[in-house]
Formats: structure tokens, sequence, C-alpha cells
């Protein structure tokens, strides 16, 4: 499967009470799938491609912020661990052939 490194490369729409007008938006970074929980009602990440800021730029942004980086990343930037979307995260790895993104080792062990 193809894609474009800043575009989207699956949208998976989500339910429940927790997830209302949300969705699970997949990227492709350092050769590995992030899943960013993103707001319907506003732009996307991947829409700020025309601005300069890259999907690339906000991944790389928001995991400086984090003390080990993840995989999935809440709309505030912050690292997420909720089943489902993990489980969707899995599912894009599997249809794609991507790897999911994991902090390296050395960032779990050397501060």
């Amino acid at each position: 499967m193809t894609c474009l490194v800043n575009d989207v490369l699956a949208s998976h729409p989500l339910r429940g009470k927790a997830f209302k007008d949300c969705v699970l938006n997949v990227y492709v970074y350092k050769a590995a799938l992030v899943g960013v929980f993103e707001h319907k009602k506003y732009r996307r990440i991947c829409d700020m491609n025309s601005f300069g800021f890259t999907a690339q730029d906000y991944i790389a942004w928001r995991h400086q912020q984090q003390e080990h980086p993840a995989a999935l990343i809440g709309r505030d930037g912050r690292a997420l661990n909720y089943g489902e979307l993990r489980r969707l995260l899995y599912q894009t790895a599997e249809d794609s052939g991507w790897p999911v993104f994991a902090t390296p080792v050395e960032d779990l062990f050397f501060d």
C-alpha cells in the first residue's frame, strides 16, 4: 500500500460518548504508524500541509513534549491508551504492512 507521508493512511470513524464527532486518523511517521485522535469539526493535521505545517512536524512536536513518545496521540497531544483505538491502529498495521510506532528502547531506560 502506498501513501504520501503527510496524508492520512487510514481514517476510522469512532462511536461512543467519549469519541463524539471524532476520528482516528493514522499517519506514517518515521516508517511506522501513529494514530492521531482528531475532531471532525476542526482542520485535520493533513489539511495543514498548505500552511507549511505537516503531519510529520505535528507528530515530532507532540513527541518532543512527551516523556515517552507514543503510537496514539490525543486531541491535546498526550499519549492515549484506549483499547478500541489501539485495536484500530493495529488493524491498520495488519492491512497496510506498516509497523506500529514504538518508543525507542533507549528512551525508556536512559534518561
